[in-house]
């Protein structure tokens, strides 16, 4: 059984007006469990209104969207206990933390749950560790803290619900360096941990290939491709149609290999490039 499926979904933005944008064209979605997945697509494309619809957020005018076989717009308490099960973080999080210490944040989606005082510090503590918050940080306001902790108990608001799907939408957006590296290792490192689906919406096509097991392209409201991150990035010259690209390193390993390096194709992550160039330089790779 698919974890997530959607079958001729529909859904328009403005509909019944003279500005209605059709943005999922009779979108057909399987997904099974496990795994990272990334969402692309080119600014407009329909994937943060895709992933809305995973966990009610957005009704669709048409088509059904499942959870493990069974409908989740079926009824309005359907569509409510989703949330729990599939939970979403959007694109800079930390602008929806609202409560007075870090604590209170982390928790309020555990107490509007029903979970007791004692379930809700445990589900903090556990989340707190996932994304490297300490626990002597748990009184002090979110809002005395850096922008990359605020980010990480953000999240940890959403994995405190302990939801077996969790969706980050650009979740790396607007951090430097040592921000985003730390998020996609807290990602990878959840991931481990606890066995869940991860998906994440990104514009970074390195991030993807870094840590994505499966990839998910939206053009115009449509999946015009689905597959490995192989798969995917093979196909630069359909990706760049779209609007995307491959990963940066790939476009410098491919001008080296044009410049008469001869260097493997399929090449997307810089460690796959460093063990690339090392075999080449040692004489391993034909010269």
């Amino acid at each position: 059984m698919n974890l997530i499926e959607t079958k001729a979904l529909v859904y328009y933005y403005g509909a019944g007006t003279p500005f209605e944008i059709r943005a999922l064209d009779c979108v057909d979605l399987s997904l099974c469990r496990g795994g990272i997945k990334a969402v692309i697509g080119h600014t407009g494309s329909g994937k943060s209104t895709l992933i809305q619809h995973f966990n009610a957020l957005l009704k669709p005018a048409s088509g059904k969207v499942f959870f493990q076989g069974k409908n989740i717009n079926e009824s309005k308490e359907s569509a409510y206990r989703i949330r729990f099960k599939i939970g979403l973080c959007f694109q800079y999080p930390e602008y929806q933390l609202f409560e007075d210490t870090v604590y209170r944040d982390i928790a309020f989606g555990p107490k509007n749950m029903g979970l007791s005082p004692e379930e809700t510090e445990r589900a903090v503590k556990k989340a707190a560790a996932y994304v490297g918050i300490e626990p002597e940080l748990f009184e002090r306001s979110p809002f005395e803290l850096s922008g990359g902790q605020k980010r990480r108990i953000a999240i940890a608001g959403v994995m405190a619900m302990d939801p077996d799907v969790l969706i980050l939408d650009e979740p790396t957006a607007g951090l430097d360096p040592s921000g985003r590296e730390m998020i996609l290792r807290m990602i990878c490192d959840y991931r481990k941990k606890t066995d869940k689906t991860v998906m994440l919406v990104s514009h970074s096509m390195d991030d993807v290939a870094r840590i994505a097991d499966e990839v998910i392209v939206v053009d115009h409201g449509k999946i015009a491709m689905q597959g490995s991150v192989e798969e995917i990035f093979s196909h630069s010259s359909e990706l760049t149609a779209m609007g995307l690209s491959v990963p940066e390193v790939t476009g410098i390993t491919d001008k080296l290999r044009n410049a008469g390096c001869s260097l493997p194709t399929g090449i997307y992550t810089v460690e796959q490039a460093a063990d690339a160039i090392c075999a080449y330089l040692s004489g391993r790779c034909p010269k």
